[in-house]
């Protein structure tokens, strides 16, 4: 069976960048991803990565895979497959198990990013696709001249929200705070004074009714333990997200938000030969920008780390 010196897991900015160094530094790498462009692909429009200013998230993923395609020659780019279980880990050579195959490596990089957090009341899972979404950027025009509720008021709900506004003709806008939360707090005042827009502040949903199609949202005020039923057609969930480490098994130390822990020097994981970069690693800051630079370093590591190992 094949050795790779690498194998990479994930398919976003991350990934992608260590990716295209470990090509670059020729060591033999697959890159293993059920889909390519990680949350870039659902981001509306992003203002904040270097150089491509004001680019929408699908188009700047574009250029990602474009880039990583350069590369495709010293790849073996695995589309469209599941990992499963990462076996060995206390030794040298380890396996990944996917829904295809399995694949013998020297070192990993696991750069899975994270999902949405599913919305957990009465009628949610009912109603998926129904009526409730959790991609702004894929569904937000189908609710043209509708009434919606977004469910957050971080920086995904903004973003929600002002996405919606050239859509929907009313946004009930739900934050179990008083305040949005986030970076764009500036962005998310303006938007509360959009005439589209009704903020309910310290307020979270109950329960989601409907028949074949949503057609109401139950929420209570947390100050007055009142309830109250909205009707709406479409409800945008964006409360938060969670790491995608199902395969690991505990191998791997994690902290209490379920994130790898890694040297941020490094991205070495507490398992030798193991590194983890973005979004799923326990990085204070979850950035296009800053996924990008850890998946580099984390391959920039792996190559030490052969070397080191008398593995080049």
């Amino acid at each position: 069976m094949k050795i790779y010196d690498l194998i990479i897991i994930g398919g976003g900015p991350a990934a992608m960048s260590a990716g295209i160094y470990a090509a670059r530094r020729k060591m033999r790498t697959a890159i293993i991803a059920q889909a390519f462009g990680g949350q870039m692909n659902a981001s509306y429009v992003i203002e904040n990565y270097l150089g491509p200013y004001g680019t929408p998230g699908p188009d700047l993923a574009k250029k990602f895979i474009w880039h990583l395609n350069v590369y495709k020659k010293d790849l073996d780019i695995k589309e469209g497959e599941t990992v499963k279980k990462i076996s060995g880990c206390e030794t040298f050579e380890k396996t990944v198990i996917t829904d295809k195959g399995e694949y013998k490596t020297k070192s990993i990089i696991i750069a899975t990013g994270k999902i949405e957090r599913k919305l957990d009341i009465k009628g949610a899972e009912e109603f998926e696709r129904k009526g409730v979404t959790y991609c702004a950027t894929c569904d937000a025009p189908l609710f043209k001249d509708k009434t919606v509720a977004v469910v957050g008021a971080g920086d995904s709900g903004i973003d929600t929200v002002d996405q919606l506004t050239h859509y929907a003709s009313k946004i009930y806008w739900l934050n179990k705070y008083e305040q949005p939360k986030g970076t764009q707090v500036n962005v998310a005042r303006t938007l509360m004074e959009n005439p589209k827009v009704e903020y309910f502040p310290q307020c979270l949903p109950k329960e989601i009714k409907g028949d074949k199609f949503v057609g109401s949202l139950v929420c209570e005020d947390l100050a007055t333990k009142e309830e109250r039923e909205i009707e709406v057609q479409g409800i945008f969930v964006e409360i938060g997200m969670t790491p995608k480490i199902d395969f690991i098994n505990g191998c791997l130390k994690m902290n209490e938000a379920g994130e790898v822990i890694v040297d941020h020097r490094t991205c070495a994981t507490s398992v030798p030969g193991i590194f983890a970069a973005g979004d799923v690693a326990d990085t204070k800051h979850k950035q296009i920008v800053v996924a990008a630079g850890q998946g580099a370093i984390a391959a920039l590591s792996v190559a030490e780390y052969l070397k080191n190992n008398n593995y080049n």
